[in-house]
């Protein structure tokens, strides 16, 4: 059996390799499938902000879980139509900063809408790119990354960008679907296309890019989450 180190060690290689899948991109082709067009992202968009989403998402328990703490900066990394925003401008208080990025301009435009709307002082947007989240060198507490880390297309290159924001001691949080669990809301053959890796495969790609794995835990029995820290 390959141990934590040398499936680490592999994953680094074949993530450095010319002509390698990370390399050439579109690793995530499938599950990008369904937001090519303006149509396709705007049908996506009335997910991501159901009604219902809060109940089964429970994201207070989820932000509790991570200790995010009053004061700190946190971008909320593919932040979609900003769902998760009004949680995170909670956790980090008046006196802490939310970033919103995502690299779907349409998306982005419906957070800063939100954000107008809602008056809050404290969050701002950021266009990113699909190699590169496009924040400032180490000004992050947090980096969080909800349902979002199985459509990066360039997961090291992106990763490595996240690094880059993260300050000294910054964390990063991904939360993603089990690939071998039943989903209560996508077929077993759905989830098999959609998510390419599962959990410990997914964190040893992630820890690849420069970080450390430091907690893992179920947020939900379909949900995972992984917690990291700057090597």
């Amino acid at each position: 059996m390959l141990t934590k180190h040398l499936i680490g060690s592999f994953l680094a290689v074949w993530l450095l390799l010319p002509g390698s899948a990370a390399l050439r991109g579109q690793v995530a082709e499938k599950a990008n499938a369904g937001y090519r067009t303006k149509e396709d992202r705007a049908r996506v968009a009335l997910n991501l902000d159901s009604s219902d989403r809060a109940e089964h998402q429970k994201p207070r328990e989820l932000l509790a879980s991570l200790g995010i703490q009053p004061g700190e900066t946190v971008a909320d990394i593919g932040a979609g139509v900003g769902f998760m925003l009004p949680y995170l401008v909670e956790a980090v208080g008046p006196g802490g900063a939310v970033i919103a990025q995502e690299v779907q301009s349409d998306f982005l435009a419906k957070v800063e809408k939100k954000i107008s709307k809602e008056g809050w002082q404290n969050v701002t947007t950021v266009l990113g790119a699909e190699r590169d989240v496009m924040l400032p060198k180490k000004s992050l507490d947090w980096a969080f990354i909800l349902d979002v880390y199985h459509h990066f297309d360039y997961p090291h290159e992106t990763m490595a960008s996240v690094r880059r924001a993260l300050k000294t001691g910054g964390k990063l949080a991904v939360i993603d679907f089990y690939r071998s669990r039943e989903h209560p809301r996508m077929s077993a053959e759905r989830l098999q296309q959609h998510i390419r890796l599962d959990r410990d495969e997914f964190a040893s790609e992630i820890e690849s890019a420069g970080f450390r794995l430091v907690r893992k835990f179920d947020h939900l029995p379909h949900q995972y989450v992984l917690v990291f820290d700057k090597e």
